[in-house]
C-alpha cells in the first residue's frame, strides 16, 4: 500500500519515478560545496493544499468526516553526492498522498522505521555503467512519485496506492547502450523481513521514447506479526497493511513518449497474492490497474496542464484499493502555474465505481457510485 509512499525509480544513474518524463513543476538543483565530500546537489520544497469532496455520510467510505479542509502535503529536502567512486543520497521527507475514496490526512514523519528519513544509501560506482547501493533504497515499482510536484496530477492513482515504497536493502544498476537495468533485494514494505526482489529495466529507443518493465517477487513468507512502515503489525495494525500486501507479487510496464511540449505515459500493473493458509490467505486475490498520464507545457508562459485517466479492478477478498471486489474509473485534470521557485496547482477529479464491491461507497446511505474532488495547492521548490 502506497499511501504516503514513493513511486518507483532506479537507485543510481536513474531519476525519480517519472524522472524520464517532464516534471509538472520545474525543480532546479542547487550546487553546494561539501568540503572534503566535493560538490553536492541540494533540492527540495514544501507545499500544502485546500480540498473539498463529495460523498461523505454516515454510511460512506469516509464516515462523517469533514468534506472540506486544508492540509500540508510534502516537506522535502534531498542531498546527493552524484560523482566519484563513493556516492550517497539522503532524503528527508514527511509527506502524505491524496486519493479518491480516502479522507486526506496530515503529512506524517512516522511512515518508516527510520522516521522521516525517506532514503539514505551509499553507492559504490566503480565504472560509469555499474553502481551498487546499500541502505534505505527507493522502490522500483510504478511511474508516479510520492513528491506531488513531480506528478502530472495532485490526486494519486489506484496503481500507486498498492505499490511498495522505500525499504532497506541493496541495489545494483547496470547500463549498456540504450538499456538500463536495476535489481533490488530488501525488506519489502519496510517490514524487516528480507525476502523481496524488485527489478526495473528501461530501454530508451531515442530521446523521445522509452519503455520500462518492472516487477516484484516475494520469495518467502512475511508473517502476521511483521511491522509494515512503522504503523503496527500486518495482522492487527495499520489498516490495509495486511498479509496480502506484504506477501504480494507485482508486474507492470509504462511507456514514456515525448513530442515537443507534450508528454504521454500509459501504464499497466498487476499485483496478486497466492493462497497461504498459514498467514490467513485462504483465497487468491489480485488487483489490476491501468492509466494514461498526460502533461502539456504551454510555450513561453508559466502555465502547464496535466491529466490522468485510470481504472482498477479487485478480485478476491482483499480490498487492495477501496473495497474488495470493487472496480472503477477515475479522471483528473491539473493546471499548474509556476513563477521561479513558487507554484500554484489545482485539480478537479471524478471517480465512478463500476462495482461497489463488498463495502460501503459514497453518500449518506453508502450506495453512491460517484465522487468528485477539488484541490487547490501551492508550494515553494528549490
Amino acid at each position: 500500500m502506497r499511501a504516503l509512499l514513493c513511486a518507483g525509480f532506479g537507485v543510481v544513474a536513474m531519476t525519480a519515478a517519472g524522472g524520464v518524463a517532464q516534471a509538472q513543476v520545474s525543480v532546479p538543483k542547487m550546487k553546494i560545496d561539501g568540503g572534503p565530500l566535493g560538490t553536492l546537489d541540494l533540492s527540495g520544497g514544501i507545499d500544502g493544499f485546500f480540498y473539498g469532496y463529495s460523498g461523505a455520510g454516515t454510511n460512506s467510505l469516509f464516515g462523517n468526516g469533514k468534506s472540506v479542509g486544508a492540509e500540508p502535503r510534502v516537506a522535502d529536502i534531498k542531498v546527493v553526492k552524484p560523482t566519484g567512486l563513493v556516492q550517497f543520497t539522503i532524503e528527508v521527507k514527511p509527506d502524505d498522498s491524496v486519493y479518491f475514496g480516502i479522507h486526506p490526512s496530515p503529512m506524517t514523519a512516522t511512515t518508516f522505521t527510520l522516521g522521516p528519513v525517506y532514503a539514505a544509501y551509499v553507492t559504490l560506482a566503480p565504472t560509469p555503467a555499474l553502481s551498487i547501493s546499500v541502505g534505505q533504497i527507493y522502490s522500483l515499482e510504478g511511474w508516479e512519485s510520492s513528491t506531488d510536484w513531480n506528478n502530472a496530477n495532485l490526486i494519486d492513482s489506484s496503481l500507486y496506492y498498492v505499490e511498495n515504497s522505500s525499504s532497506r536493502g541493496v541495489s545494483a544498476t547496470y547500463t549498456v547502450g540504450k538499456l538500463s537495468a536495476t535489481v533490488n533485494y530488501g525488506d519489502g514494505f519496510d517490514s524487516g523481513v528480507f525476502n523481496v526482489v524488485q527489478g526495473l529495466a528501461t530501454y530508451s529507443f531515442d530521446a523521445n521514447n522509452a519503455l520500462s518493465l518492472y516487477g516484484t517477487v516475494n520469495f518467502g513468507r512475511t508473517g502476521p506479526n511483521t511491522f509494515a512502515y512503522g504503523n503496527g503489525t500486518t495482522g492487527i495494525g495499520y489498516p490495509g497493511y495486511n498479509a496480502a500486501y506484504v506477501n504480494s507479487n507485482m508486474a507492470g510496464a509504462y511507456y514514456d513518449y515525448t513530442n515537443g511540449n507534450l508528454n504521454l505515459i500509459p501504464e499497466v500493473q498487476y499485483v496478486y497474492s497466492k493462497v497461504d493458509h498459514k498467514i490467513g490467505l485462504d483465497k487468491f486475490t489480485s488487483n489490476f490497474g491501468a492509466e494514461l498520464i498526460a502533461n502539456y507545457t504551454f510555450p513561453k508562459t508559466p502555465w502547464s496542464v496535466g491529466g490522468m485517466v485510470n481504472a482498477f479492478s479487485n478480485v478476491g477478498p482483499q480490498a487492495w484499493y477501496l473495497n474488495a471486489h470493487s472496480a472503477g474509473v477515475a479522471v483528473g485534470i491539473t493546471p499548474t502555474w509556476q513563477k521561479g521557485h513558487f507554484f500554484v496547482r489545482g485539480e478537479a477529479g471524478l471517480l465512478h465505481l463500476t462495482s461497489i464491491g463488498s463495502g460501503p461507497a459514497f453518500g449518506s446511505n453508502g450506495t453512491g457510485r460517484n465522487q468528485v474532488i477539488g484541490i487547490l495547492g501551492a508550494g515553494f521548490v528549490f
